[in-house]
């Protein structure tokens, strides 16, 4: 039944699926059913650029004119997006929620998300098994999502008119509809957002900020892999005299050129500043805005690190 899905993904989409590469997993486009790991793992990296480009031309500007691009958007699948990434999405379509360019390439885009409960004996190298009530799934976005038990056969959900055309058209019945019911939980706010926003509001002279500064390197790699790291920049790039393509690029609050304005002036001076704006936009900022977490705990920050900073330590430590 899986094989089925899959074949029909792979024969008529660009799909995207982790992949094993040596020891380690990433997102990358795959070809064939055999290239996709089903295993759940966290990928090293994330799949935000396949929402949003590390780069894109979002439209041209001839003789006074703005003129849209044509290129067609060629029609995505997003095959095995576990919950820690759906949350980073959820993220995601609410800042972009009125993003024409940004909503453009989502609507090409169908997501399949992923789940395995492995039995006990797996759970050293399972990252996270969940039982998957429908008040974890209903705040997901997703068109489809499998659960695979611990026979491994799959239990299968959709929510929305495109997942379900999918399942009919591969002779899949057995599956339940999930309505969604936004992103924040009937409950309200998540506790534990709360309780690190409260830490994070009263913690700017706390000298954690200036320990992690004479350590770090300011490399980006946090922001680079983060999920949930969406700031961008624009630049406007000169096809000829009467002509320009203005172009989205990932920006990255570690690069010197990120808070520089007019004059040359420069708001984050100091690596510590750099580091403390960071965390403050994870568990301030966003959670403030947004009412969700700016942080899904993924912990490819961690990874990544090449001076062995990890974000749990400094959040216990505020």
């Amino acid at each position: 039944m899986i094989d089925r899905l899959i074949n029909y993904l792979l024969n008529n989409f660009q799909v995207f699926a982790p992949t094993r590469i040596g020891q380690e997993f990433f997102v990358k486009e795959v070809k064939l059913a055999k290239e996709i790991d089903l295993s759940g793992r966290i990928t090293e990296n994330s799949w935000k650029n396949i929402f949003l480009p590390v780069s894109e031309t979002i439209f041209n500007f001839q003789q006074n004119k703005i003129i849209k691009l044509k290129n067609k958007i060629k029609p995505i699948v997003a095959l095995g997006m576990n919950i820690l990434d759906l949350q980073a999405l959820g993220l995601f379509e609410t800042v972009f929620s009125k993003d024409k360019y940004y909503q453009e390439r989502r609507r090409n885009i169908l997501v399949v998300g992923l789940a395995v409960g492995a039995p006990s004996e797996f759970k050293d190298w399972q990252v996270f098994s969940y039982n998957l009530e429908e008040n974890i799934l209903e705040h997901l976005p997703f068109d489809i999502f499998l659960e695979k038990q611990k026979n491994n056969q799959y239990k299968i959900y959709e929510s929305s008119e495109r997942g379900q055309a999918i399942l009919e058209k591969t002779k899949i019945t057995d599956y339940q509809h999930l309505e969604f019911a936004g992103l924040i939980r009937e409950e309200g706010p998540d506790p534990k957002m709360l309780r690190v926003m409260d830490k994070i509001k009263v913690s700017r002279s706390n000298k954690v900020w200036e320990d992690l500064g004479k350590i770090c390197l300011a490399c980006g790699k946090c922001a680079i892999v983060c999920p949930t790291c969406f700031c961008y920049d624009l630049h406007d790039q000169s096809v000829d005299l009467n002509a320009f393509e203005r172009q989205r690029t990932w920006a990255n609050c570690f690069y010197p050129e990120f808070s520089k304005i007019a004059g040359e002036k420069v708001f984050l001076n100091t690596i510590a500043q750099k580091i403390r704006f960071w965390y403050e936009h994870k568990f301030w900022r966003i959670p403030k805005e947004y009412k969700i977490p700016g942080c899904v705990s993924c912990l490819r920050c961690n990874k990544v690190c090449p001076v062995g900073i990890k974000i749990e330590k400094t959040l216990s430590v505020l």
